[in-house]
């Protein structure tokens, strides 16, 4: 999977006059908020924990973390805040950084003595949190090349690909997993039959002995086919032991793992030779709506249905969203990561419109299609 993309579209406006229906979602939202404004907060918690499995927002992160601040839960408080933030909740992000972490950065010079920012040979990047004991530390030249990378949850250090380190290794190769997926579960008649498709990072610890104890999906949807991925990654055996300084580590690598009809593409720093694919930056072919930009402001025009009671208030913005158009084109993972202030409603549309659109034209990089993760911005304004 690529680096984001920009997609540089233009302001559209729309003149939609049909009343949308409130989800699930949002109703289970007010109820919550309801229940804060009577100082319920243990009800309120349940509520917008609800309300935000059924569609993470960022607002229902905020408000949860304020119940969980009255519910003396600093570590959940914090984590919520976290969650907002990474949704694009600018306060969230503020508080987050002046009540639960702290970041540090360390320019240093050859001798390992403090350097000016201006002439250093290495630079270290360290996180620290104040609801537990984890940590994060990045080691960079000034080339911004990644010299030493490790975290520590739990009081275990776990290193991260990085040159001073070298990774766990699967001996057969990208191409023999791909092989086991195919062969030893229902991967592909499930991508086929249930029209899956998708992209998704999935994060894999090993063990100091080259053992998987854990594989996740950090971003992207879970589904029956993802699942067998994980099924046989789990199961897969023969790893060598990542080793740092002649000694033998825990190690945390990030697999890419796109997918669709019989199509399958695993990209990981520990598949070094037969099967590794390159992540290209910038790509050669950028994806694009079939007919161009023009046919795509007319889509949205056409499709996007503008929230009544947000119209009735006068509610106006612009949210941002992301999504994965992959090699035959299909859209995924579509996911909201920046809200239009104060209008849930105009996110949940601009999510639904973008997670209805037809397959585009895929990105290329030398003639060949590749899964190319999109940025956009999504208007709502009144006339």
């Amino acid at each position: 999977m690529n680096k984001t993309f920009l997609l540089l579209l233009c302001v559209c406006s729309f003149h939609v006059f049909m009343a949308q229906k409130r989800s699930a979602a949002e109703l289970f939202y007010d109820k919550a908020n309801e229940a804060v404004s009577k100082k319920d907060y243990k009800t309120a918690d349940s509520l917008f924990t609800i309300s935000l499995n059924l569609a993470p927002h960022p607002d229902g992160y905020y408000n949860r973390a304020v119940c969980k601040r009255q519910l003396k839960d600093f570590k959940g408080y914090c984590l919520d805040m976290l969650s907002a933030s990474k949704l694009g909740d600018k306060e969230a992000t503020k508080i987050y950084w002046k009540q639960c972490a702290t970041a540090d950065t360390i320019y240093k010079n050859s001798n390992g003595e403090i350097a000016p920012e201006y002439a250093f040979e290495t630079v270290e990047y360290i996180t620290s949190y104040k609801y537990n004991t984890n940590f994060e530390y990045e080691k960079r030249d000034s080339s911004k090349h990644i010299i030493l990378s490790k975290i520590r949850v739990d009081n275990v250090v776990i290193y991260r690909a990085c040159s001073e380190v070298t990774p766990p290794t699967y001996p057969e190769g990208v191409d023999s997993l791909i092989k086991k997926i195919k062969t030893e579960t229902e991967f592909s008649k499930q991508v086929q039959k249930n029209d899956l498709a998708g992209m998704a990072r999935i994060s894999v610890l090993f063990d100091e002995f080259g053992k998987i104890t854990d594989a996740k999906i950090i971003y992207g949807e879970k589904n029956a086919a993802i699942d067998d991925v994980l099924k046989i990654i789990l199961n897969s055996t023969n790893w060598t032991s990542g080793i740092y300084n002649t000694r033998a580590i825990k190690f945390q690598a990030e697999f890419i793992v796109s997918y669709y009809d019989a199509e399958l593409l695993i990209i990981s720093s520990v598949f070094k030779e037969k099967g590794t694919k390159e992540v290209y930056n910038p790509i050669e072919v950028m994806p694009e709506y079939q007919g161009g930009i023009h046919e795509f402001m007319k889509y949205l025009g056409k499709n996007t249905k503008y929230p009544q009671m947000a119209k009735e208030a006068g509610l106006t913005g612009k949210c941002y969203l992301k999504f994965v158009v992959l090699q035959n084109g299909k859209i995924t993972n579509v996911e909201l990561l920046r809200g239009v202030p104060g209008c849930r409603e105009c996110d949940v549309e601009a999510i639904r419109v973008i997670r209805a659109m037809p397959k585009w034209k895929p990105g290329s990089q030398n003639g060949i299609p590749v899964p190319v993760e999109i940025n956009i911005p999504f208007n709502f304004t009144l006339k």
